[in-house]
């Protein structure tokens, strides 16, 4: 074999070598499940879910209901945002803090005596809008413990207003409450994908004692609890 046709054959070797070694970067990038999203859906995943919280609302304690939904940014940090809603009142009574609300209010006894009872409809809405983050410092198999953090707004409406002699007029208050929340729950795995928590958080009023709010909304300082149902991956 001549010169010519060896330095030919190497040169078709090395271009089928080059060939595979192209094919097989391209597979590694595209078809890699690391690479299946913009963010790592195979380690990392999307959650969204349902909760329900309670807290002191100036004089009453309400109880909303509301969801999220986020991103793992890895297995131990999550981001995302929630939403909530007032769903109706837990109790009325002023010296009712949200545990001895659950437990049963000191006017009505009967009335808030658990979960399943009806609740009471408010003369208000309010509505929240919230960052949300958790990290999970203890991450088990079965169980694990976050630590939560909420950055948000809820506003405050309501059709009338009743003024110093007991009557009603046809007006509109609102406000916005800029909040912050901290706390701590604890996660329950019941399959890979559905978690439930149970938590209880600081609520901080960022824009307390502002005149302009309905008396008995000044300060909106809360201790609440919540539960928290969700899917990851999905």
């Amino acid at each position: 074999m001549n010169f010519h046709k060896k330095f030919k054959l190497h040169d078709i070797l090395m271009k089928k070598q080059k060939l595979k070694i192209y094919t097989a970067c391209f597979l590694s990038l595209f078809c890699s499940p690391t690479y299946a999203a913009v963010f790592d859906v195979e380690a990392h995943g999307v959650y969204g879910g349902f909760w329900r919280d309670l807290y002191k609302f100036g004089p009453v304690v309400i109880d909303t209901v509301g969801g999220d939904l986020g991103i793992f940014v890895n297995n131990d940090f999550k981001i995302g945002f929630s939403f909530a809603t007032v769903a109706g009142l837990l109790s009325r009574n002023e010296k009712d803090d949200v545990f001895d609300a659950i437990n049963g209010s000191y006017g009505t006894p009967d009335r808030y005596s658990g979960f399943l009872n009806a609740l009471e409809p408010t003369d208000f809405s309010y509505s929240t809008a919230a960052l949300k983050l958790e990290y999970l410092f203890y991450n088990g198999s079965t169980f694990g413990w976050s630590s939560t953090t909420n950055l948000g707004q809820g506003v405050y409406g309501q059709g009338k207003i009743v003024n110093e002699s007991g009557l009603q007029k046809d007006s509109y208050h609102s406000f916005p409450n800029n909040y912050a929340t901290l706390g701590f729950a604890l996660i329950i795995k019941f399959t890979q994908n559905l978690r439930m928590s149970f938590g209880v958080s600081q609520r901080k009023d960022l824009d307390k004692n502002n005149n302009k709010r309905t008396v008995g909304f000044e300060n909106l300082d809360a201790v609440s609890i919540y539960n928290h149902v969700y899917l990851v991956k999905f």
